[in-house]
């Protein structure tokens, strides 16, 4: 089964790792969970806003009071407001978007409109956007390249020849998941040294197991095959297109090589950019910045090669009849896009406790949001 965390590590299961494997692991004893605060404590390559900044026009309705659903968080139905569904579930940010407008905007306890909020695995989309352009500008061929064209240093490990871009898009690599080397790959300082420790435990293109390593690698084939980073490339291809308010940043490790899996930090308002862009199929006010062609690769139910129904080139695929998809991170950050009724939902949050946080089901809150509007 999927997970859409960015790292999902328990402190119980680090607090083992570090008995069984040594101090090296200590830092994320320490820190426990991944939080927005992570951000700080990481190198970081900064994103700078733009001179020509979009705005999205504001409603005069206060959708917040207006939209009401069935809340069943506390096990006994009720309807609330979507403010007060929003507030009781430790959100960071809200923003509601239909046809370039912005419905309901809020942010809660410390956080406010230029907060960087952490990506976590929203980031993966992201890569995968970049590396479709990566292939509309002919830096890539095709996704079925092996990932040792690009990473020779690969060549070595026994079955790596075999992994091909399209499997660390759809996470069917075959790498062998290690929660001591997702707790070294988000901590720790070296990123080639993880990927040096990277085994496979199954042939790619069999299975579908989720694993940050996978997005990891495509940051780095990214950076290999257009001679950028991948934070300079997102600034160059996307961020100064769509116009970014606020600046932003990408945490890195000690040698400046982005943590492509999980570690953007930008405010919740550039994030619904990116959600516009995909909503309008790459076109950014005429400007083509992605594919057509991608866009619709990214977005169609493939379950070939071990791929699953519902995630798709770093993309989850939602319902049929509404046809809306989403990137989604660590406690419940999402991006969620319905083209159906052009909407664009933002939502960011710290972690809470687990069954509160299922109980409310977001994607079921969005979809009811559509129905509203």
């Amino acid at each position: 089964m999927l997970k859409s965390s960015g790292v999902l590590v328990s402190s119980g299961i680090v607090l083992l790792i570090v008995l069984l494997t040594g101090c090296s692991y200590g830092k994320a004893v320490l820190l426990n969970y991944p939080d927005y605060k992570d951000s700080d404590r990481f190198h970081q390559i900064g994103i700078e806003e733009t001179k020509n900044i979009f705005k999205f026009e504001k409603s005069d309705i206060d959708y917040g009071s207006v939209l009401k659903f069935e809340d069943w968080t506390m096990m006994d139905a009720k309807f609330s407001t979507l403010r007060d569904i929003v507030k009781s579930h430790k959100t960071a940010a809200f923003v509601l978007i239909k046809n370039d407008t912005i419905l309901y905007e809020e942010y809660f306890k410390d956080f406010n409109e230029s907060s960087k909020l952490t990506s976590f695995s929203v980031a993966k989309s992201y890569v995968s956007t970049l590396l479709g352009i990566a292939i509309d500008e002919g830096f890539i061929e095709s996704i079925d390249q092996s990932i040792t064209e690009f990473l020779p240093e690969l060549k070595e490990k026994k079955g790596f020849d075999k992994i091909k871009l399209s499997h660390l898009l759809n996470h069917t690599s075959g790498l062998k998941h290690s929660y001591a080397l997702d707790g070294l790959l988000y901590y720790g300082k070296d990123v080639w040294k993880v990927i040096n420790k990277l085994t496979l435990d199954q042939v790619p293109g069999k299975r579908q197991q989720y694993h940050n390593m996978n997005t990891q690698l495509l940051g780095i084939v990214i950076e290999r095959a257009t001679g950028r980073c991948v934070s300079e490339y997102l600034n160059e291809k996307i961020w100064s297109k769509v116009g970014a308010e606020y600046p932003a940043n990408w945490s890195t490790d000690k040698n400046e090589i982005e943590k492509a899996f999980c570690c953007i930090n930008a405010a919740a308002i550039d994030y619904a950019k990116f959600g516009r862009l995909m909503l309008n199929r790459g076109n950014w006010d005429g400007e083509q910045l992605v594919s057509e062609k991608w866009i619709d690769q990214s977005l169609a139910r493939d379950t070939t090669n071990g791929s699953g129904w519902s995630y798709n080139k770093s993309w989850y695929l939602g319902l049929k009849e509404y046809n809306d998809f989403m990137a989604i991170g660590l406690y419940k950050q999402f991006v969620y896009v319905c083209p159906k009724k052009n909407i664009v939902i933002v939502r960011f949050g710290e972690r809470e406790k687990f069954l509160h946080e299922e109980r409310i089901g977001w994607t079921k809150i969005f979809r009811q949001i559509v129905d509203q509007l």
